[in-house]
């Protein structure tokens, strides 16, 4: 592809991005309208349109484009599989997202330099306060942990019970009070 159809590429793919953020916040804030009755067709619309941001900046090399989309996009996943439901918090974190791309696209050369890790870790952060147990580990996977020495397990009955009245004390760690 020489740079003239490479050019006319990426004019194409920011006027498509721009169709896709133009009914955005309509379309977010209508989702949160709808609560707890998500309408999977809204969901999925404006899923399609980070997806499209998403694959299409990951071609022309937009990585800051590409990681904001993708994070949205994983938000807006666990919206559409109903494993987080709107709220006022998901709604402006996600028109705040869309707004950024939007910027970006609009300024696809100089979109390196915007400033994203606060947006990118907020939506981190919203995932995986949401994210059910058993995806977790899909979406951030632990780390290996390594066992140098075995571990003994101690015979029922060796370790002394604490007598109910013993509460450990909040303000000084390893300290006891008494109830």
């Amino acid at each position: 592809m020489d740079s003239d159809d490479l050019l006319n590429e990426l004019n194409e793919f920011i006027d498509e991005s721009r169709e896709h953020l133009a009914t955005i916040e309509t379309d977010l804030l209508a989702i949160e309208k709808g609560g707890a009755d998500i309408d999977e067709q809204l969901v999925n619309k404006v899923f399609r349109a980070a997806h499209s941001i998403k694959g299409g900046s990951g071609f022309f090399g937009l990585d800051k484009v590409k990681e904001l989309a993708h994070k949205a996009e994983t938000v807006l996943d666990l919206l559409r599989s109903r494993q987080m439901f709107p709220s006022a918090e998901v709604t402006n974190l996600l028109l705040a997202a869309f707004d950024k791309l939007r910027e970006m696209i609009n300024d696809a050369a100089g979109s390196h330099q915007v400033h994203i890790a606060d947006l990118v870790a907020s939506l981190t952060h919203l995932a995986e306060s949401d994210l059910a147990l058993d995806r977790k580990a899909t979406f951030f996977p632990a780390p290996p942990v390594v066992v140098d020495d075995p571990v003994t397990i101690p015979e029922p009955g060796a370790i002394p019970a604490v007598p109910p009245h013993v509460v450990p004390s909040v303000e000084k760690k390893n300290h006891y009070r008494r109830d």
